[in-house]
């Protein structure tokens, strides 16, 4: 990417959207970076000196992803302040585990709001800006859950499923015009999702978290590792440069070995 481009972030102040912000502020991008925590929070996960000191913008936008309106109005805001939104990541997501039968009713349509409706949403008001802009870049931050199951995730597998579908439905709608749409699955990254399950395990089993961190890793994904954080950040630098023209509709797995089993 040889020129400067507007980059839209859900999620962008947790594990792997964070990491995904960086890189794209560290190229000198300009960022509207979306969550739900307190702005007081927003400089603290962003105190980088190198990042800090940059010059390109930098905008943090607080708002709930399960309120439409606030997403219709957020790129309301955005359209007065931006001349588009060229590069839009959607990170957003949330896990609850439970058995169907115990699944709390209000905790479905948290999760489906947020890991699938705000990236319908997000999209449905960033392909016009992107259309108008003649290019543009979809990314669904999707997972391993949005190819294979687990037990007590119905939720989460069930919304990630979605957000896949919904990426191959706009790569289709949008596959003649310079605008792309990925799906990116990663498995097991040590964001701070990850470590609240392993922190359940820990005190479910009575055990250490170094041996929760193996168990879990070791029920799942072969390489016996966790994924980067940074290095699902570089794949989604890639799916945005111009080699990646021609890279739409895609589900790429980044789970070490996970899928292959």
């Amino acid at each position: 990417m040889n020129k400067v481009k507007n980059v839209l972030v859900t999620g962008g102040l947790g594990g792997i959207g964070l990491n995904i912000c960086k890189l794209f502020i560290k190229k000198n991008h300009n960022l509207v970076i979306v969550d739900n925590i307190p702005k007081k929070y927003f400089s603290k996960r962003l105190s980088d000196h190198s990042i800090t000191n940059k010059k390109n913008t930098i905008l943090y936008k607080k708002i709930d992803l399960t309120k439409t309106s606030q997403i219709k109005n957020l790129f309301q805001q955005l359209k007065r302040k931006l001349s588009s939104i060229d590069i839009l990541i959607n990170c957003a997501g949330i896990q609850h585990v439970s058995s169907v039968e115990n699944f709390s009713e209000k905790m479905w349509e948290k999760v489906m709001s947020i890991n699938l409706s705000s990236s319908f949403y997000t999209s449905k008001y960033a392909i016009p800006l992107m259309k108008k802009n003649k290019w543009g870049r979809i990314i669904n931050i999707a997972s391993t859950h949005g190819l294979v199951a687990s037990v007590n995730k119905s939720g989460y597998v069930a919304s990630k499923h979605g957000m896949i579908g919904l990426t191959k439905t706009i790569a289709l709608e949008t596959a003649t015009l310079p605008i792309t749409c990925n799906a990116i699955c990663p498995g097991w990254v040590d964001t701070p999702l990850v470590s609240k399950q392993i922190n359940q395990r820990v005190k479910k089993n009575k055990s250490s978290r170094k041996k929760e961190e193996f168990n879990l890793l070791k029920e799942k994904q072969p390489n016996l590792s966790f994924i980067k954080g940074k290095d699902v950040a570089a794949l989604a630098y890639f799916l945005c440069s111009e080699e990646a023209n021609d890279i739409t509709g895609s589900t790429i797995n980044i789970d070490g070995g996970w899928t292959s089993q």
